[in-house]
């Protein structure tokens, strides 16, 4: 019995077919290596994250301190208390014009019903008449009637406003007067102010005299904060009037 031969013919039995075989496995098994990253490769693939993804860092808020706590560990800072400043005065020697003063004077606030205006030894001195029958005999064809000139001193802001505004107003016009005084009767009572410049300049802080009506540091420094603002007003006629 014979063997069989094998057929070199059929195409698997080729060598070269089979070297292709080798190839290609070859190149299937090098291409799912590539496909498999490694330890590196997937380190340098994979996102980079914040410090290995450790949780970030939770910022606690302190609860809000109360005012009571604030105000122990706040500094204490000192109130802007108004300070009494000396001011040095230099007393004149030189005469006051009465002529001028008398002019000047007898157009202040009021200036109706002033009684008399004089100046002795570099003192201005004001009177108002005490009462409207007074008031008509010194001035017999006034048309002014009672009820007005009641009506004019009867709230107060009008006297105060004279009392402090006028001293001041006159101590400032004339810088060689020393010392101003205005009388002021009405409803039974007395108003009076003797204002010397030095007690007027220290409790201001300043010289009263620095002042003018052209650059309106009299406006800015005195009128407005002492004659206009009631409390500041207040408070000067408390300092400097006296009522009997």
């Amino acid at each position: 019995m014979s063997n069989p031969q094998i057929d070199t013919k059929k195409w698997y039995n080729k060598w070269w077919v089979l070297l292709i075989i080798l190839f290609i496995v070859a190149g299937l098994s090098n291409a799912v290596k590539k496909d498999e990253p490694t330890a590196t490769q997937q380190s340098q693939s994979e996102p980079k994250q914040d410090a290995k993804e450790e949780p970030k860092e939770i910022v606690k808020q302190e609860p809000k301190k109360t005012s009571k706590e604030e105000a122990k560990e706040a500094p204490v800072k000192a109130e802007a208390i108004p300070q009494k400043v000396e001011v040095k005065e230099t007393v004149s020697i030189k005469p006051v014009d009465q002529a001028a003063f008398k002019q000047y004077a007898s157009n202040i606030t009021g200036r109706t019903f002033i009684k008399s205006i004089s100046v002795k030894d570099n003192k201005g001195s004001i009177d108002f008449y005490g009462t409207y029958s007074d008031y008509k005999k010194g001035n017999p064809s006034s048309l002014i009637k009672k009820e007005e000139y009641e009506d004019y001193f009867n709230t107060g802001k009008e006297i105060q406003k004279i009392l402090v505004g006028e001293s001041a107003r006159l101590l400032r016009q004339f810088p060689d007067l020393s010392a101003i005084s205005i009388v002021l009767p009405f409803d039974g009572k007395t108003y009076s102010i003797d204002l010397d410049r030095s007690s007027l300049n220290n409790f201001l802080g300043y010289k009263i005299e620095s002042l003018s009506t052209e650059d309106r540091s009299w406006n800015d420094k005195f009128s407005d904060p002492y004659i206009y603002d009631k409390s500041n007003r207040q408070k000067f006629f408390d300092t400097f009037v006296k009522i009997n």
